[in-house]
């Protein structure tokens, strides 16, 4: 065999593995669409995967391509995947290293993408994101839908699409040798389902992945150590039967979130942050963002008892008598943060405020139908910063 030729995509992995590669050059794929450069790094290391299965079965027959039936177990999917120590990274089009040029977020829209069948219905997932990244030219470079659930049910399922081509490679010996040398068998599956071929890797209580390319789009589903097999089944399931379809996400239709300082937006929710300054505090570290050019969330650290340059420094934590207020906005608040909020600021008493803090980090409360969440260890301090807003 010639002296190895890793594949880029092999960086991705641990270093401490080691592979014998043969590759031969790469070719695209023609298409009656114009798609975009091959950008995924994650794509590339997924076929590189299919391609190693292929050769391992044909040099000592130990493995086989799954075939997918109307009865395939959902563990099935990963039944050569190897329980590692759940270290790998798991990467996606939306880690590449080719930049997008913008990204709209839909969020919003939830509701109206079930009723469409555009995402499926997960009335146990509480938590749901859309982002949507753009190339220069306004098409796009990827979509990320992501739902969560949180409390003992913990669960974080993601699906990433990507619009473009990928270069397919032809041709890939992969050998993994363990510490003595042996051949250790591929750690991934690899199941055909109608035609196409679905890579996975991760098993229970790991990050896991299931990676596919039909003929619209790059697909790369993933879920949490908290998600079973049946619950990656299900979604795969569900985006096998509901393709993307990229027109549903134009620019001018999701919402654009920026970042500022609170001084490039003074008046921002000036009836929600108290004024400090009255106290002694200083603003330290702040975080602004406008949702199409309005204000959305806010986050500020606030200090007293030190300097700015002692707290630039990090030497105030080995101080005594400061106080650090870490005041958060948020102007839709979440499912859990509606939960544990204690309600109204006109019906907020202190001894809900130590009870609070004597309990966990924070609190909350509803000022003018905004929520506002609070990091304070000294209770008095708090509640004299909340009691001047009412």
């Amino acid at each position: 065999m010639k002296r190895e030729k890793l594949c880029d995509a092999m960086n991705l992995l641990p270093d401490d593995i080691i592979y014998e590669v043969e590759v031969v050059r790469t070719r695209k794929k023609s298409r009656h669409k114009t798609w975009l450069k091959m950008v995924s790094v994650a794509a590339c290391l997924c076929l590189l995967m299919v391609s190693a299965v292929h050769m391992v079965s044909q040099e000592d027959g130990s493995r086989t391509v799954l075939q997918w039936s109307e009865n395939f177990p959902a563990a099935d999917y990963f039944k050569y995947s190897a329980g590692d120590d759940g270290t790998w990274s798991s990467k996606s089009i939306a880690d590449s290293e080719i930049q997008y040029a913008a990204t709209r977020y839909f969020f919003d829209y939830r509701t109206q993408m079930e009723q469409d069948a555009i995402i499926p219905v997960m009335p146990d997932h509480p938590l749901y994101d859309c982002v949507v990244r753009y190339n220069e030219d306004g098409s796009i470079f990827s979509i990320t839908h992501a739902w969560h659930q949180q409390g003992d049910t913990y669960s974080d399922l993601t699906i990433t699409i990507g619009y473009q081509e990928i270069e397919v490679i032809q041709d890939c010996i992969y050998i993994e040798l363990d510490e003595n040398g042996s051949i250790v068998e591929p750690t991934v599956t690899v199941t055909e389902r109608d035609g196409i071929q679905i890579v996975a890797r991760g098993s229970e209580n790991q990050t896991k992945t299931m990676t596919f390319q039909n003929d619209t789009a790059w697909y790369q589903i993933t879920g949490s150590w908290g998600d079973g097999y049946a619950s990656m089944a299900a979604l795969l399931d569900w985006v096998w039967e509901h393709p993307v379809y990229f027109e549903m996400f134009p620019m001018e239709k999701g919402a654009e979130l920026t970042g500022v300082k609170l001084t490039d937006c003074p008046d921002a929710f000036a009836e929600q942050i108290p004024d400090f300054e009255n106290f002694g505090y200083f603003l330290g570290e702040h975080y602004l963002q406008l949702k199409d050019g309005v204000p959305y969330t806010f986050e500020g650290h606030y200090y007293t008892g030190v300097t700015p340059e002692q707290v630039e420094d990090g030497s105030y934590f080995e101080m005594d008598g400061w106080t650090e207020i870490h005041w958060c906005i948020d102007t839709q608040p979440n499912y859990y943060d509606l939960q544990s909020c204690l309600g109204d600021i006109s019906e907020l008493e202190q001894a809900q405020v130590i009870h609070a803090l004597s309990e966990g980090s924070n609190f909350s409360f509803l000022k003018d139908g905004v929520f506002i969440k609070v990091y304070c260890k000294n209770a008095a301090e708090a509640w004299s910063v909340v009691e001047s807003m009412k």
